[in-house]
């Protein structure tokens, strides 16, 4: 792997974080990703809406304390003013804030990662695409499951032709361990509170990663879906069951199911791409194989780890040679890794190899943003076919 980048851009980048406090569900992973490539420097953060969870955890990160801040309106305008200010935040907030707080920090010129789902609406998606386009900023989604070697390997194979042309895709998103609600609403998390997202916040939470993942790797955008989505638990405000059908404008066919209470289930997350050839399967449970399988031929397992057997795509995202499991907090980082590198490579201005650097975009939000209300629109007339 190639730091030559980091080497000429001579320093790391001053990376600030909003939310993703010690009380966070996500927090801590976004900066174990971060620090992982020893390219970005956390420097700045208003990391809870709580100031005493705030002020811990910039004490836990090494924080001047002078940059800690209690509102992430005053640090935008704050570090926007410095000459050593935050060149790219992360926002690892309820998505019900992402818009407003991407566009007070891409206004000041400052790049943005983000959680997702992206934005609240479709109108929202559409209107912060519009605002990282005329702004000329880099903006980021962490659906951080596209980051695994073996699924950027599925991709390359899909455009290479290896199971011929595309006809059904499968991605399911069966996600098994809120079986109760929590009696008080106060501390439920944001998906579970129609306020956030609307009742169809599934379609936000594990939806919008089972969405983009099938678009990754299929490489097709549905053009029609019929929905049908279901309360299962007792007390429980938004949907927590979701079968969607969908249609593509070439032909294929598509199966999505999304769950939060798939009993037994740990996370859920997988693929199968079915081809006029063969087929692709993969199983975020265990990622480190890819299952090939064409008609009348034995089943391939496909494994990472040695560029001789991989496509450049696929081995970019390696880390650890073969034989050495590999695992989410790598995938989620080669994201990490690929903002930095377009980063520094535009800063310098010089190229980037963009065939092998991957990262789920601004248009990848509004897409998923544009299926979310699709399927609500379907749910509501009782699964009706709808187009995208």
């Amino acid at each position: 792997m190639s730091y030559s980048l980091l080497r000429d851009f001579g320093r790391r980048i001053r990376w600030g974080l909003v939310g993703g406090g010690l009380d966070s569900i996500i927090g801590e992973t976004h900066r174990l990703c971060a620090r992982l490539d020893n390219r970005l420097d956390l420097v700045a953060g208003a990391m809870s809406i709580d100031p005493e969870v705030a002020r811990e955890t910039a004490e836990v990160c090494l924080l001047d304390p002078d940059r800690s801040y209690a509102d992430f309106r005053d640090m935008a305008e704050r570090e926007a003013e410095r000459e050593d200010g935050v060149e790219v935040v992360t926002i690892a907030t309820p998505p019900h804030l992402h818009r407003e707080i991407a566009e007070l920090f891409l206004d000041r010129g400052i790049d943005v990662i983000c959680e997702k789902p992206m934005t609240k609406t479709l109108t929202e998606a559409k209107q912060l695409s519009d605002r990282v386009s005329h702004g000329d900023r880099l903006f980021a989604l962490t659906h951080c499951y596209t980051g695994y070697p073996m699924v950027r390997e599925a991709r390359a194979l899909v455009a290479r032709g290896a199971i011929g042309d595309v006809r059904q895709i499968e991605c399911d998103f069966p996600s098994g361990p809120f079986m109760q609600e929590d009696p008080d609403r106060g501390s439920r998390h944001w998906r579970f509170k129609p306020e956030m997202m609307s009742k169809e916040s599934i379609l936000g939470e594990v939806g919008s990663h089972a969405v983009n993942m099938a678009q990754f790797v299929a490489q097709k955008k549905p053009a029609a879906l019929s929905a049908s989505m279901t309360i299962l638990t007792e007390g429980r405000e938004t949907y927590d069951d979701v079968q969607i059908a969908m249609r593509y404008p070439d032909g294929a066919l598509g199966r999505m199911w999304l769950s939060f209470v798939a009993a037994g289930n740990e996370h859920g997350l997988s693929f199968r791409i079915h081809g006029t050839e063969g087929s692709l399967a993969w199983r975020q449970e265990q990622p480190e194989a890819l299952w090939l399988r064409h008609t009348g031929k034995p089943a391939e397992r496909l494994t990472r780890g040695h560029p001789d057997r991989m496509t450049p795509e696929g081995f970019h995202a390696c880390r650890i040679r073969e034989g050495h499991p590999e695992g989410y907090i790598l995938a989620f980082a080669n994201l990490y890794r690929d903002f930095a590198d377009a980063f520094m490579a535009r800063q310098l201005g010089t190229g980037v190899e963009g065939s092998l650097g991957h990262f789920p975009t601004v248009e990848d939000g509004v897409d998923t943003m544009r299926f979310y209300e699709a399927a609500a629109r379907s749910n509501q007339q009782c699964g009706a076919w709808v187009d995208v």
